[in-house]
């Protein structure tokens, strides 16, 4: 889902990054709605043996095998997600993030029809992992392997921020895709990802170093 404050060429350059890893993507507009009540809505159309897959409008997979192996967790019964932390909220555990999440219907039924929406305790989807461990239902959360710009503590994990890879350099998000400053960090690794080369982190620290001195005046 996206806002109406998402720049027009992130929605444009992850569909070519989506068409380019054949996986499907359905980019949907929904201006000022909570992303959690968002989810709500979605899983509410789907069948109970459907496999849900939700994607931050400024995250993607790195390659397709990435992305295929996120749908056999699924299939598997597992929940999937990238690894998070709620530092604003009281949750203590890092928690299967929906920016990039997949798992099936019936087990998101079978854990009671959770709302997704964020509350006093856990934030959007965050419950989903808190009732998936209490019902020994496995949660697969792969870490973060590098990220550009650090700002938040992955609780005792580590941290991430703008410009987060995870797994084995395996999914991307960007974060705070609002403001337009962080738009050619996403372009720069979309870029890479389309031509089939590998990652230049030297390029993308480059991106961040020029966005710094330009925030200091330098």
């Amino acid at each position: 889902m996206y806002w109406d404050n998402i720049p027009a060429s992130i929605l444009s350059k992850q569909r070519e990054v989506f068409a380019h890893l054949d996986i499907p993507l359905q980019q949907e507009r929904a201006d000022q709605q909570p992303h959690g009540l968002w989810m709500n809505e979605v899983i509410e159309r789907l069948a109970p043996e459907d496999i849900v897959v939700f994607c931050d409008i400024d995250a993607f997979a790195l390659n397709r095998a990435a992305y295929i192996a996120a749908v056999q967790h699924a299939e598997n019964g597992a929940l999937f997600g990238l690894a998070q932390f709620s530092n604003h909220k009281q949750g203590t555990q890092v928690y299967a993030g929906p920016m990039f999440m997949a798992f099936r219907k019936s087990m998101w039924m079978q854990l009671g029809s959770p709302t997704m929406r964020s509350s006093k305790l856990h934030d959007a989807a965050e419950v989903m992992s808190v009732l998936a461990r209490e019902a020994g239902i496995p949660v697969v959360m792969p870490a973060v392997s590098a990220c550009l710009l650090p700002k938040w503590s992955l609780g005792n994990e580590g941290v991430f921020g703008i410009g987060t890879f995870y797994g084995q350099l395996d999914f991307f998000h960007l974060f705070e895709s609002r403001k337009p400053a962080y738009e050619a960090i996403f372009h720069a690794v979309a870029d890479d990802v389309l031509a089939d080369r590998p990652l230049n982190f030297r390029h993308y620290l480059e991106i961040v170093e020029q966005l710094q001195a330009a925030e200091s005046g330098q």
